[in-house]
């Protein structure tokens, strides 16, 4: 499977589906947040899905534990690959959706990418999201070697912050592509940078070679 996951940042369900059409041959999962979710809801998972393409179901869940786990559930029978749960929300809340089977893989988040943080907050959220049963975690490329250490290297890390160059945003723990893979990210997460390029494609296709050197 194909390492570059492409944000669909956009609130109007036919400008996303283009996109994935004219991504389709550099991406196979792409990540569907809040904003486009509730604009369109269930039915575009389901026209990308008749794309043969896979999605990733960035809510980042965070609830009691049973409201947790019936979201997972939820998320099951809409097909998704994967989802986002909080790791702040605490071992119970990540134990409660592992336990769903079959689910979609779980990702916890650590520390989000826009917020300052130390290695060490990273890595504790890692273990303990780890020792949970979850899937792997959502991290920033500047600790994906340190949470591989300490969770093995089964254990995905699926970087955000990813920048083709240095830009001025709101997204404070970044690296490049090229960097992000060679520090053993398992996907890297890619939205403005071939979202809002003059030729997305091109972008695309600039990045899926750059990780494919590696």
């Amino acid at each position: 499977m194909k390492k570059l996951i492409v944000a669909l940042d956009v609130k109007d369900g036919p400008v996303a589906l283009s996109l994935v059409k004219t991504l389709s041959p550099w991406v196979d999962i792409f990540k569907v947040g809040p904003i486009l979710f509730l604009s369109e809801g269930p039915a575009l998972i389901r026209a990308i899905h008749a794309l043969e393409k896979k999605v990733f179901l960035d809510l980042k869940f965070h609830d009691i534990p049973a409201t947790v786990r019936r979201s997972v559930e939820s998320a099951q029978q809409l097909g998704v690959y994967s989802l986002t749960i909080h790791s702040c929300g605490g071992a119970e809340m990540m134990k409660a959706a592992a336990q769903v089977s079959p689910r979609p893989k779980i990702w916890a988040v650590t520390v989000l990418t826009s917020q300052v943080t130390t290695p060490e907050e990273v890595i504790a959220r890692a273990r303990s999201a780890a020792d949970s049963g979850v899937d792997g975690v959502i991290a920033s490329p500047l600790e994906i070697s340190a949470i591989k250490k300490a969770c093995g290297t089964g254990f995905t890390v699926t970087t955000p912050g990813i920048r083709v160059v240095e830009t001025a945003d709101d997204q404070k723990r970044t690296a490049t592509p090229k960097e992000a893979v060679a520090a053993g990210a398992d996907f890297i997460v890619v939205g403005r940078p071939i979202i809002e390029a003059k030729d997305p494609a091109a972008a695309a296709q600039s990045i899926a070679e750059q990780i494919e050197r590696i």
